[in-house]
Parts: C-alpha cells; structure tokens; sequence
C-alpha cells in the first residue's frame, strides 16, 4: 500500500467511526488506524532522512550528503 493510499484509508476510517458503529467494529477500525498511521509516520521519517541528506553548493545544485 502506498502513502497516498494509507492516507484515504484513514480518512475512510474516520469516516465511518464518526457514524453510527458499534463497539466491536469501533474497535477494529481504530486498530486498523493506528496502524496505518504508524506506517505512514515511518515512511515520512524515512523520506525526511533523505532530504536532510540533500545539500544545496554555493551554484545552487544539490548533492547527496553521506551518511557514513
């Protein structure tokens, strides 16, 4: 499942626990949330790492720091 794609189940699933659910299906989609969203923030702390790694030069270009 991509980013985006994580991103419309939650709203899905915000979607539907603002309706009238009962409890146990409350419950899964709440699970089934905070584990999108886990993933989602690990992705965007991955995607953050990489582009702290860009450096910008004095021309304007950017080059990759390394990490080591």
């Amino acid at each position: 499942m991509t980013f985006e794609e994580r991103l419309t189940r939650l709203e899905e699933i915000a979607s539907n626990l603002e309706g009238d659910v009962d409890l146990a299906r409350a419950l899964a989609l709440f699970e089934e949330g905070i584990e999108m969203l886990r993933t989602a923030a690990a992705e965007l702390d991955a995607a953050e790492l990489r582009v702290q790694k860009l450096i910008e030069r004095a021309d304007g270009t950017f080059e990759v720091e390394s990490r080591d």
